[in-house]
């Protein structure tokens, strides 16, 4: 079996903190202060899989292809009930028909129809590791059973976002006053907090110039059944308002 690779990707959304003047002034405060990107980074082992494939049916007649998709399609969907697997973690709504044409070497345009090629695409989420791989050979062992990917990921993403997050804006604090201690000021108060640069913001809202690429949160995995740790990272952009040292 053809070795499965895949990679995900997580975008983690938090609130933009603003004050109305700050886009007034330039984007920059009109009193002293402090800019800082926090950052962290969490190491997760992947605790669940998504298995993402296709069940194709080719048939001159489009019915029959239809017939053929969906009795393949049942299948499945018994195996992955003997499996053990919810129908919560199940997704098979989407259905594509469409037509194969003959090509015609004398011309670009499309040929006669050769017949119908009728799809039906799984998402399934199993969350026992031991048992995907074999899960994975029947799976392919149905004929017409195309994979496109298989993704390690984390259970409980939301609860490791929420947590990089924390994390990140810690680390923002921590330089903030690292720096505002060696300039001989203290921190008198946040004045925005986002999980993009302040330029980017300022260009998202008025198209301006100043956009800047965005830095989001990933989550990666190594390839193949080896399913490694997923790495979490999060950047956070603020401002601290300052005033001089008491």
């Amino acid at each position: 079996m053809n070795t499965l690779a895949a990679m995900k990707k997580i975008v983690l959304l938090a609130c933009v903190t603003l004050p109305l003047s700050l886009f007034g002034q330039g984007g920059l405060p009109d009193k002293p202060y402090i800019y800082v990107e926090g950052k962290a980074e969490i190491e997760k082992p992947a605790d669940m899989v998504t298995l993402l494939f296709d069940v194709v049916a080719r048939n001159p007649d489009q019915a029959k292809a239809n017939q053929e998709v969906q009795a393949k399609a049942t299948k499945i969907l018994a195996l992955l009930n003997d499996k053990n697997i919810a129908r919560s973690d199940i997704i098979a709504a989407d259905l594509k028909s469409e037509p194969e044409f003959e090509i015609e070497e004398t011309s670009r345009k499309k040929g006669k129809i050769l017949r119908y090629s009728v799809t039906r695409r799984f998402e399934v989420r199993v969350h026992n590791l031991e048992a995907f791989p074999k899960l994975v050979d029947e799976l392919i062992g149905i004929p017409g059973t195309e994979f496109t990917s298989i993704t390690g990921t984390l259970t409980k993403e939301k609860e490791v976002e929420d947590e990089i997050w924390r994390n990140a804006l810690t680390n923002a604090r921590e330089q903030a006053e690292k720096t505002a201690k060696a300039m001989g000021v203290t921190i008198d108060s946040v004045f925005a907090i986002s999980p993009k640069p302040f330029a980017q913001i300022r260009g998202d809202i008025f198209g301006s110039d100043y956009a800047a690429a965005t830095e989001r949160a990933y989550v990666t995995g190594p390839p193949e059944y080896l399913l490694g740790p997923m790495t979490v990272s999060q950047s956070v952009h603020v401002i601290y308002l300052i005033l001089p040292a008491k």
